[in-house]
């Protein structure tokens, strides 16, 4: 039994991280089931930024979980999934040019590794209005019920560090800091004076370009500074059930532990069990 424990220990110590990915095989939404045909304008940005979200090689959107887009008008932000935009908009296209159809393509432009399959990353939208921040979060085919809440802007106590690095052609500081259970590191550029960045990260003095934590489970990564007319589209209200954050967070959790495949484990008689990935959500608090 001790040599078994000490087998184990040993495992632990030297087991290697791995980047999040989606775990096992919940199927991605169907997009009338969360209001897509029916998705309304609600501003206007002049600037886009995307973002690769866990690139296994930045030069190969194939490899990434997902393209996230960050979007602002009159002092509201949106962060949200380039990839599904994009297959959203064509469906919409595609239904004014087949308005007798009695079906429609559930894919038509959906790019991204395992574009199948849900993740709770890829299928939420982040909006920032002043202080306040709302998600909407679409969950997996099988829920049939999508969430949303509201919660303060979160806090984030940066430190800044003095090192630089070049990210789109934007000479970038770096910072850190401590949030909702991980450390962070982040490069920021002053030349774009947004305090926002992908998904809930904001905060600097200046727009976030990349940003991961120091395990790199989660990094994303801006590829592209894009300046143009790019509409801001807001869900059908009526497909989300208002809620809490810890309601939500509970539920995207049990989805991907109910999916999950660990990684590298051991049972006590040595016997090592191999499957997929080891699941650790963002926000461990």
């Amino acid at each position: 039994m001790k040599r078994a424990l000490s087998i184990i220990a040993i495992m632990l110590i030297v087991l290697p991280t791995f980047a999040q990915r989606k775990q096992g095989m919940p199927g991605r939404p169907m997009q009338p089931s969360y209001g897509v045909k029916k998705a309304t304008v609600i501003g206007t940005s002049k600037i886009r930024i995307r973002y690769a979200f866990q690139p296994k090689d930045l030069s190969d959107m194939d490899t990434w979980i997902d393209c996230g887009q960050l979007l602002t008008d009159k002092g509201m932000t949106q962060y949200s999934s380039y990839f599904l935009s994009e297959n959203d908009i064509a469906l919409r296209e595609w239904l004014k040019k087949n308005p007798n159809k009695t079906y429609y393509p559930n894919a038509l432009n959906l790019k991204g590794d395992k574009k199948d399959w849900w993740s709770e990353y890829q299928y939420s939208q982040i909006y920032v209005r002043g202080n306040e921040l709302t998600e909407w979060a679409v969950m997996p085919s099988a829920e049939f019920v999508q969430y949303r809440y509201k919660e303060p802007f979160p806090t984030m106590q940066w430190n800044l560090v003095d090192e630089k690095q070049t990210i789109c052609g934007y000479s970038c500081q770096k910072a850190t800091c401590h949030w909702r259970g991980r450390d962070y590191e982040a490069w920021f550029t002053s030349a774009i004076p947004m305090k926002s960045g992908p998904w809930k990260f904001g905060g600097l003095p200046g727009l976030i370009m990349k940003i991961h934590d120091t395990r790199n489970l989660y990094t994303w990564e801006a590829v592209a500074v894009e300046k143009g007319s790019f509409p801001i589209y807001q869900l059908e209200d009526r497909f989300f059930k208002d809620t809490n954050r810890k309601k939500v967070w509970k539920a995207q959790r049990e989805w991907n532990v109910k999916y999950n495949e660990l990684s590298g484990r051991m049972t006590l008689d040595g016997r090592l069990l191999t499957k997929r990935y080891p699941y650790d959500q963002l926000e461990l608090e």
